[in-house]
């Protein structure tokens, strides 16, 4: 049986199906004696203290690291053992009624922010209940490290906990209903390079059962008989190789010698230690709003400045293009007054918020233009509607850059400036506002979800988000023609398309110049593009664009892969 889901990538992985069953004991009813039970309580707590501490110990990777240290500093908050007591002695109630009534409440109080970040927070608040009732219980946890086979985790709503250790090796895959590839899980998983599948039904999956995985297409195939397992192996030993043949892989030059760049996505400290390991060309956007999001007060000029520094200084001569703060939608901070809005993703934010408060934006501008003393640095826009919105934001890049020839400092006056295309309205005067700005850079992941109306985390509609509709491709095809005609001009991507296998096939031939994707692509989008002729491409592309469905364009596109990748699709 073929399962259909939402694809995260990473590859192909067999494995037994293990199936991660949450299920705890009803909560105890009744009175207590409430002194024995804060003790059992404490104990429970110290315990998954003890567990984390270990995990921290051994870890190698920053983002499990980063999630395990969030785990355990939940637990050694002073308060999680004054409300615990508290809450044991006024109601006189066994501890495990107190430790779900604490984390029901935190659960509730960042389930109800308007920011999915934090929403994603409250899953692993969740995991975090979910090991201190199992410690007050006395159960064992699901164990990695105790893995004696290849499986794939399969649960209703994985929770990145189960990913807490370095031994990741007889982990094949992870399937969940709930996430997608801006959940927790999600991100954890394409980190790590874990095949992963959401938006599955799980109770057609059975436990033990031998399952396929296939996270670059996006589903799980059950009831495997011999010859497909036979193929399947095959296709893994394959994967396996081209994994190997990426270790070679520092250019993106196709067949008839046509040179594109790949650059990276990056907006975190901990990607700075990755960027002299893989042969990327750049980066291609650097997500400022992480370094405003985890703060409680707004970043200080030069603290930005030294973070843009340190990036830009291990780049050498490689460009990086900073995106001005995208603030607001699903990224809020409690800084930053954005009011309740009933659709924030079409309400105020990005550069709506910040040509509204001059002096926020012009900070983060003056550290922008300090950077650009060290290195090779761009400015983009991102959120962009309108021309007039361009000529604002350059004007207050003006103001910055004269506030800084007053304070005598150094920086690159003819710095280049560029705006996101992630609104139809922008894709569709394109080659108005491409007069205004140095380059484009098209957010897909934005632009698809306006141009279908279809919300991305919702997986009732999942199937209606897709970047083949013919409607998307024409905005594509739009932007890109619109630079054709500037020698000094330039196109690029950051979307997750970028990065897809036939979403490479259709960008080179539409004429795409840069690809930036997150770092564990650059490999694999470098080598998907060498295996291709552009002038081919750009014919068999030609033929795509009377194609009035978007599985009309994505079988033709199937099919040209299996033609053109070969063994790598």
């Amino acid at each position: 049986m073929k399962l259909l889901g939402i694809k995260v990538g990473n590859g192909l992985g067999l494995g037994k199906a293990l199936i991660i069953d949450a299920k705890l004991p009803e909560l105890n009813n009744g009175t207590t004696d409430s002194k024995k039970e804060i003790k059992k309580v404490f104990k429970a707590i110290d315990e998954a203290i003890v567990d984390y501490e270990e995990i921290i110990k051994v870890l190698k990777d920053d983002d499990l690291k980063s999630l395990t240290e969030f785990n355990k500093n939940v637990l050694i908050s002073p308060s999680i053992k004054i409300e615990l007591e508290k809450t044991i002695t006024e109601q006189q109630c066994y501890g495990d009624v107190a430790i779900d009534i604490y984390f029901a409440n935190k659960i509730k109080q960042l389930e109800n922010l308007d920011n999915n970040y934090l929403k994603e927070r409250a899953k692993d608040v969740k995991d975090i209940r979910h090991k201190v009732l199992a410690k007050y219980y006395g159960i064992k946890e699901f164990n990695p490290n105790l893995l004696k086979e290849d499986v794939i985790l399969v649960s209703n709503e994985m929770t990145a906990n189960v990913l807490l250790t370095d031994n990741l090796d007889h982990i094949k895959g992870v399937i969940s209903l709930l996430g997608g590839k801006t959940s927790h899980i999600g991100i954890l998983t394409t980190s790590l390079g874990i095949p992963s599948v959401f938006g599955i039904d799980v109770k057609n999956i059975l436990n033990d059962e031998l399952i396929f995985i296939d996270g670059n297409k996006g589903f799980v195939k059950t009831n495997l008989k011999d010859e497909e397992i036979k193929k399947i192996k095959e296709k893994i030993k394959i994967e396996i190789e081209l994994n190997k043949e990426l270790d070679n892989v520092k250019e993106a030059k196709t067949l008839d010698g046509y040179e594109f760049e790949v650059s990276a996505n990056a907006g975190d400290l901990t990607e700075l230690e990755k960027i002299n390991s893989i042969p990327l060309d750049g980066i291609g956007l650097f997500r400022t709003e992480f370094l405003y999001l985890n703060k409680t007060t707004p970043p200080t000029e030069d603290y930005l400045f030294e973070v843009y520094k340190s990036f830009v200084t291990k780049l050498g001569d490689k460009p990086m293009i900073i995106r001005t703060l995208d603030i607001g939608g699903d990224k809020k901070c409690p800084y930053i007054d954005i009011k309740e809005e009933a659709n924030p993703f079409l309400g105020y934010r990005a550069i709506r918020y910040c040509l509204d408060h001059k002096d926020f934006f012009k900070t983060s501008l003056k550290a922008i233009l300090r950077a650009s003393a060290f290195g090779n640095i761009s400015i983009m826009y991102p959120m962009i509607s309108s021309k007039e919105e361009i000529i604002k934001a350059n004007e207050i890049l003006e103001e910055a850059k004269q506030d800084l020839i007053k304070e005598k400092i150094k920086f690159k006056k003819d710095i280049k400036v560029g705006i996101m295309i992630e609104i139809p309205a922008t894709a569709v005067i394109a080659d108005m506002l491409i007069k205004e700005v140095d380059f484009f850079s098209i957010g897909t992941n934005d632009l698809v979800q306006y141009t279908t109306a279809v919300d991305r985390g919702n997986t009732q509609i999942t199937s209606l988000y897709n970047w083949f509709n013919p409607g998307v491709v024409r905005l594509l095809k739009n932007t890109i023609d619109a630079t054709k005609d500037y020698d000094n001009k330039f196109v690029g991507m950051c979307g997750e398309m970028a990065a897809d296998p036939l979403g490479i096939i259709l960008l080179v031939g539409l004429g795409l110049d840069e690809f930036s994707v997150n770092m564990n692509m650059v490999k694999r989008t470098k080598k998907y593009i060498s295996l291709l002729n552009k002038e081919e491409t750009t014919n068999f592309v030609d033929s795509l664009l009377t194609l009035t469905t978007a599985k009309e364009i994505e079988d033709k596109l199937n099919k040209y892969a299996k033609e053109k990748y070969g063994k790598f699709y």
